[in-house]
């Protein structure tokens, strides 16, 4: 593909959005598409279209189903109706899985049953399928952790405002940068990459009950914290682009902030 690509990011001042817009947008002609835009750039024609919107409170969306359905589900659909593109890349999370706690369950071409996911995965699993279904072209990335300069929520955002932890330290969690996912998005585009699935994340997991050390502070854990396993089979990926640890993303962020 030509490098000057023209990209619309959807969700362009989120978290991992703006990320993409500003790493994307040293080598493409990138276009933020935010609320406060979205009807001015409707109807709008893009070599590559990418979803980085939708909800990412896992929890609130499993109390609130109806309304995250409507955030990240009903956005989905409506985004590939509103807009031409020549290749659609959707965001994913790890919960698609049924189980996330481990490589023989998490290989892209793994069957889903999505009566065994909570609300949040569901949603994220049936916009994937929207994706398949009206897209002629497209990519899905499943991630883990996503961390990032503008993080404001999350695990590592409460570790660094001195926030309890809904996770318990024996937690293993798996780590991915935006940069990281902004290169990855790179390589398939060059590569040509087209109507695949990746697993999207660092190498192995980050145990949490190393974080004090990590952040030079200790680790408060609510009453009604949670232990949580995640990690995907990368295999897939790392044959393409060099991943790290996800320790080693965890310490890029930090470096950052």
């Amino acid at each position: 593909m030509s490098e000057r690509l023209t990209i619309a990011v959807l969700g362009g001042h989120g978290m991992l959005g703006a990320d993409l817009v500003k790493f994307l947008g040293t080598r493409y002609s990138v276009t933020p598409i935010t609320r406060e835009n979205y009807s001015a750039h409707k109807g709008g024609e893009f070599d590559v279209f990418i979803n980085a919107n939708g909800n990412s409170k896992r929890f609130w969306a499993n109390q609130h189903p109806y309304e995250d359905f409507l955030a990240s589900t009903v956005s989905a659909y409506d985004s590939v109706v509103d807009f031409k593109f020549r290749k659609y890349v959707y965001i994913s999370s790890i919960v698609v899985y049924e189980d996330p706690s481990g490589l023989s369950g998490t290989i892209e071409e793994r069957e889903i049953n999505p009566s065994n996911l909570q609300p949040y995965g569901f949603h994220k699993y049936l916009s994937e399928l929207i994706v398949r279904h009206a897209a002629k072209d497209y990519l899905i990335l499943r991630c883990p952790i996503v961390l990032g300069s503008s993080l404001k929520k999350g695990t590592f955002y409460d570790i660094l405002n001195g926030r309890p932890l809904f996770v318990t330290l024996d937690s293993k969690l798996q780590l991915i940068t935006t940069r990281a996912v902004a290169e990855i998005i790179a390589v398939l585009l060059e590569r040509g990459t087209s109507r695949a699935v990746f697993n999207v994340g660092g190498l192995g997991t980050f145990p949490l009950k190393e974080a004090s050390r990590y952040f030079g502070r200790p680790v408060v854990v609510s009453e009604n914290a949670e232990k949580q396993i995640y990690e995907m089979d990368v295999s897939k990926v790392r044959a393409i682009y060099p991943l790290k640890k996800s320790e080693e993303y965890l310490q890029e962020f930090l470096k950052s902030t």
